[in-house]
């Protein structure tokens, strides 16, 4: 027995030795912070870095090193300050936990600048800002040009805007290089669905405030220039809250030749329509969905197809409004009770089929078609009684005791409008890139479509009689009957040139372009020049100078 505990001791003892005689020595433990929390990443490295370990999720490491009297480890991360442990070998496993300081600097100023210089009469917008507006209309890319100087909107719920005082209809919209419409018969920013525009959709957004080029259509005041993306993989966005729902899709297959975007909106302004004075039954309901396909048959050639179809309704039934107004001694009260209901239906649909191929480094060509087609309905029949009081103020207060009754009254809105217009258009574009010139021209047909119906009228009753009063008939003050079908055609052209050019002072760009257009509707031919001028001096990159001119026309 004495001989076996003996035997047992002598194995027992061999074993480091044998361990030790091998030349490794393991060290594992937990890299932590001073609040105990783990630290993934830490790099732990013995003296010279030769052998290194990162640490996981938990904080913990393990490291097989060489065997030698003293071991000395170096533990170090990202924002924490490093640390050394230099360990005697008192055994082939050790365990050696070690707590990291912070470590912060604070840094120098950092001065950013744009890779780009501005050369066009084209502002470049960030379409990712969108997101952090409060809009209204349900995060519209048009939301941000009011941030520009001589932009302004009237409308909250609207996304129209006016650019130097001028209508809504003196501005251009394009989506990839196709002009796109907007419903007609809209008078009010409640019943406005959704911007044609999918914020989702959108790689780049350029807009010009005046003093666009050539290859931009027949307006006054402005251009929006959108490019719709291709997505590089699978992606998806999907989002709800109280003022609609929006989602998202878009894919690329592997060899890159076929994507997909898809995006469907719905919009309901009901909870803001109901703060409005004028209470009653708020019932608005938009939808829209939208398309963008893109296929290369070869690495020259692309087919793209853009769709869209939206369903707006608008639906009302006021009950009552009040307001109140006056001055400092005197208040005023209007109050009027409705009768009757509005009904609202816009319905478009739009598809453009575009053929771009590059011919060679040099010269590139585009055929473009597209279709669009609307369907709208205004109809309403409504009845206000209302009774206008004065309040005189006395104390700063009102005296409703003496609230005096100024009149009372009726009047009665009806319409029955009905529109349905189409517009075709076929165009071919091309462009030409040579020893510093950019020459680009266009030609285009466009056939149009219309159809319209408007019968509205209003009368007023005040005290017993109509207005305008007559002692033998009774008058509208607002009467308008109208049958429209008409069908015209466009012919558009336009040729215009880039020329960049360098010299000690600076860099020199000159675009110069003519526009035509012929309606035959009237036979009126309308030709625009236009030339902008670009200077960017070498002295200073934060300065540009530019000045734009020409002749702008806007065909009826």
């Amino acid at each position: 027995m004495r001989h076996i505990a003996l035997i047992l001791l002598l194995l027992f003892l061999c074993c480091p030795l044998q361990a030790m005689a091998n030349g490794k020595v393991n060290v594992s433990g937990y890299v932590m912070d001073q609040n105990s929390r783990a630290v993934e990443l830490a790099t732990v490295s013995n003296l010279g870095g030769t052998i290194n370990t990162l640490t996981d999720e938990n904080g913990f490491y393990s490291l097989s090193l060489p065997l030698s009297d003293t071991v000395v480890l170096h533990y170090s991360c990202l924002s924490y300050q490093p640390a050394i442990r230099i360990i005697p070998i008192e055994r082939t496993d050790l365990v050696v936990n070690v707590r990291l300081s912070i470590h912060s600097r604070n840094l120098n100023e950092v001065i950013v600048k744009g890779q780009q210089r501005r050369t066009t009469g084209l502002e470049t917008l960030d379409p990712k800002t969108v997101r952090l507006l409060p809009d209204a209309t349900g995060g519209s890319i048009e939301a941000l040009l009011v941030t520009f100087a001589g932009v302004s909107s009237t409308n909250e719920m609207s996304t129209q805007y006016s650019v130097r005082g001028g209508n809504y209809d003196e501005n251009l919209v394009y989506v990839n290089g196709i002009e796109v419409y907007r419903p007609l018969l809209i008078r009010a920013g409640q019943q406005e669905g959704l911007s044609f525009i999918n914020p989702e959709m959108v790689q780049e957004v350029h807009f010009s405030a005046g003093g666009f080029d050539a290859k931009y259509g027949d307006k006054m005041s402005s251009v929006l220039d959108i490019t719709y993306r291709k997505p590089d993989s699978l992606e998806a966005v999907a989002s709800l809250s109280l003022l609609g729902a929006n989602a998202y899709l878009g894919q690329t297959t592997k060899d890159g030749r076929f994507s997909q975007l898809h995006g469907f909106r719905y919009k309901t302004n009901a909870y803001l329509l109901g703060s409005l004075q004028t209470t009653g039954e708020y019932d608005p309901s938009f939808l829209d969905y939208q398309t963008y396909l893109t296929w290369r048959p070869t690495p020259r050639t692309e087919l793209s197809f853009l769709g869209n179809v939206s369903g707006n309704t608008f639906r009302f039934k006021p009950e009552s409004r009040s307001t109140e107004y006056g001055i400092f001694n005197q208040k005023y009260s209007l109050y009027v009770a409705f009768d009757g209901q509005e009904k609202d239906r816009f319905e478009t649909s739009f598809g453009a089929l575009t053929l771009s191929h590059k011919v060679n480094n040099a010269v590139s060509l585009q055929l473009q078609s597209s279709m669009f087609r609307t369907v709208e309905e205004e109809t309403y029949d409504i009845t206000g009684q209302y009774m206008l009081s004065a309040t005189p103020i006395k104390n700063n207060r009102a005296d409703t005791a003496h609230t005096a009754l100024l009149g009372v009254g009726t009047y009665h809105e009806h319409a029955r409008n009905y529109l349905t217009a189409s517009v075709f258009n076929l165009s071919h574009a091309g462009e030409w890139v040579l020893d510093g010139h950019r020459v680009q021209w266009g030609l285009g047909y466009q056939r149009e479509a219309i159809s319209d119906q408007i019968r509205e009228w209003e009368m007023r009753d005040s005290s017993g009689y109509a207005l305008p009063y007559s002692p033998t008939t009774i008058n509208l003050i607002h009467n308008l009957r109208a049958k429209t079908t008409m069908g015209s055609n466009r012919i558009t052209a336009y040729l215009q040139d880039t020329w960049r050019f360098r010299r000690a002072a600076g860099l020199f760009v000159l675009t110069g372009g003519l526009r035509l257009n012929h309606w035959d509707y009237n036979g009126e031919t309308l030709i625009s020049p236009r030339l902008t001028a670009s200077f960017l001096p070498a002295w200073n990159s934060d300065i540009a100078f530019r000045l734009a001119g020409g002749v702008y026309y806007q065909a009826p």
